[in-house]
């Protein structure tokens, strides 16, 4: 029997008296045997009201909301090195690594495809909420709660479901406020219970705060002007939407196309006669696209506060934007194949017959399409056939049926969709 398996036999064999002593009003009665930062972590989750044999941590963001906290994160920019440091198997096993919000949020959650499978069964995946209050002593919830690394082997766990798990976590602080941004965990079987993986973890979030601090000088030495206002566009889905000053404008079909054109085309520019071209395969009047344009560069000035603008032909945009679109391009580039997923909202432009932005559209929905089909990401593959894209895809769901083994929470649903797309009844 290893180390991890005695001290959850232990853990469990004295707790039902524990959690009888606890009813009986013993406020702050010792866990026997337990290290006092997991009794004093187990009382306060008794006193929430959880059971540990019920208690999983909840979701709370998914979709849009979960692809708007990464977004926006702090931590967001800093993922590769926390994936550099924590992913390439340092301590020779498997494992995974999860950044949460200050909430205890998991935003993000990375590793060995078989650990993730595994992980799912405890809601132990992005969105779900693991603070104290939520699911008991566990390594990210109790380094929020203490502000401080926080170790917690297998049986430590307050959550019967997390019992045969190990953790070690510590909290990501704003380098120039103090402010406690997160937490990186490292997440795995009993190996991982020991001290080298939190020295591991509190060296991943030193360099991530290093890193933070740099960025943070490059942005003072930057100039003493204030940065413009962000802006941010919605291109995916349906209904084009352009983000500034805290509200939303709704573009015209054309005002995305072409703003769409100008993100992706040629790095020198577009004349009015290539544009035309890109606009319309039957032959759109450069007059016309100059006059579209104009207003387009009228519509920026307004909405942005000039933050975005449009230079003279040859057409360039001016300024930053964050574009959906382009994320999931990003992403795919760089081998993030979840991260596209999770940030695909529906094909790109729909109603647009534009030649440029159908060229576009293609490349993105096949250059995703291929990246889960031909990736390791059983999880990215899964939530892509789930949307339009791969819902009706007979070799996604193929793909899908060789992945999940009997008994995936998930295979009943492929099985059904494989049905439908046979034309056959389910059993």
């Amino acid at each position: 029997m290893g180390t991890g398996e005695r001290a959850r036999g232990g853990l469990l064999a004295v707790r039902e008296d524990w959690l009888a002593s606890c009813a009986s009003g013993r406020a702050g009665t010792p866990l026997p045997g337990a290290r006092e930062v997991v009794s004093q972590s187990w009382w306060r989750s008794r006193s929430t009201g959880l059971d540990p044999d019920r208690v999983l941590a909840p979701l709370a963001l998914d979709g849009a909301g979960l692809r708007e906290r990464r977004t926006t994160h702090p931590l967001a920019p800093v993922l590769p090195t926390a994936r550099r440091l924590l992913l390439d198997e340092p301590l020779g096993v498997p494992v995974l690594m999860a950044v949460s919000d200050v909430d205890g949020t998991l935003l993000w959650v990375e590793g060995d495809a078989v650990l993730r499978r595994a992980a799912e069964s405890m809601s132990f995946l992005p969105g779900a909420r693991w603070s104290e209050e939520a699911a008991g002593t566990n390594a990210p919830g109790t380094a929020l709660a203490l502000s401080r690394p926080v170790r917690v082997r297998s049986g430590e766990h307050y959550a019967t479901a997390a019992a045969r798990w190990s953790c070690s976590a510590a909290p990501v602080r704003d380098p120039a406020t103090g402010r406690v941004l997160g937490v990186l965990d490292l997440t795995g079987g009993d190996d991982l219970g020991r001290e080298r993986a939190l020295a591991l973890v509190r060296a991943a979030v030193g360099a991530v705060e290093g890193e933070l601090r740099v960025a943070a000088l490059r942005r003072g030495l930057a100039g003493a002007r204030p940065a413009p206002a962000a802006a941010g566009l919605r291109l995916l889905g349906g209904e084009a939407v352009l983000r500034a000053g805290g509200g939303e404008h709704r573009l015209s079909l054309r005002h995305a196309e072409v703003l769409l054109l100008l993100l992706t085309g040629p790095a020198a520019g577009w004349s009015a006669g290539a544009l035309a071209g890109a606009l319309d395969a039957r032959g759109l009047a450069p007059v016309s696209v100059r006059a579209e344009v104009h207003r387009l560069r009228a519509v920026l000035a307004e909405r942005t506060g000039a933050a975005l603008g449009l230079t003279p032909s040859p057409y360039r945009l001016t300024g930053e934007v964050a574009c959906d679109a382009l994320r999931v391009r990003d992403a795919l580039r760089e081998g993030r194949v979840g991260d596209a997923v999770d940030g695909w909202g529906g094909d790109l432009l729909p109603a647009s017959d534009a030649p440029g932005v159908r060229e576009v559209r293609e490349e993105l929905v096949v250059a995703l399409r291929t990246a889960v089909l031909e990736g390791e990401d059983d999880d990215a593959l899964l939530r892509f056939s789930r949307g339009a894209a791969g819902r009706d895809d007979p070799q996604v769901v193929q793909e899908l049926l060789r992945r999940l083994a009997p008994g995936h929470p998930a295979r009943g649903e492929v099985l059904a969709r494989a049905a439908r797309l046979a034309g056959r009844p389910h059993p």
